[in-house]
């Protein structure tokens, strides 16, 4: 992610049976810039409405697809918070424990990192089972970037997905 004098970047892996083992995040600030690192981000920081356009581009060159997005995030007790996420004609509920600075979702998690970045990851990949990845940046306060790739059942690519969003409420 590039925005104004900052970089942003991330490298999530996993080991050898699929397992999520680390991330690397690489945060880049433009010399003799004011540019400052920003804390790690909150759950907090995410509640709301946020309304959005999202692109998702193929490897095959299919012509990208462009549709709208909305999502609600809400805190549903001191431990929990729902999201409700829709986008062209599919909509999803999903609720994640809070524990800290990571979010506990059924098979999944996501870590809330410095400068505002987020990683939403599988917690294992398996054999012959499409996944997918997200990172994701508070760029400001109402303005958030996520950038989500597919991967088929063989482990290959099939498409990347960019989504600009602002808060609203």
């Amino acid at each position: 992610f590039v925005a104004e004098n900052r970089r942003l970047r991330f490298v999530q892996l996993f080991d050898g049976e699929g397992n999520f083992t680390r991330l690397i995040l690489i945060r880049e600030f433009r010399s003799e810039t004011n540019a400052e690192e920003r804390p790690t981000l909150t759950p907090e920081q995410l509640l709301g409405e946020w309304v959005g356009s999202a692109c998702t581009a193929y490897p095959d060159w299919t012509p990208p697809e462009t549709y709208t997005t909305y999502l609600q995030i809400k805190k549903v007790s001191d431990l929990y918070l729902e999201q409700t996420l829709s986008f062209g004609e599919q909509k999803i509920t999903s609720t994640a424990r809070i524990d800290g600075s990571k979010l506990h979702f059924q098979d999944r998690q996501i870590l809330l990192l410095p400068d505002g970045g987020s990683s939403n990851t599988p917690l294992q990949v398996k054999l012959r089972q499409s996944f997918f990845v997200e990172v994701g940046w508070l760029v400001s306060p109402k303005e958030r970037q996520r950038l989500i790739r597919s991967y088929n059942d063989k482990g290959e690519w099939v498409s990347a997905t960019h989504v600009s969003e602002y808060k609203i409420t």
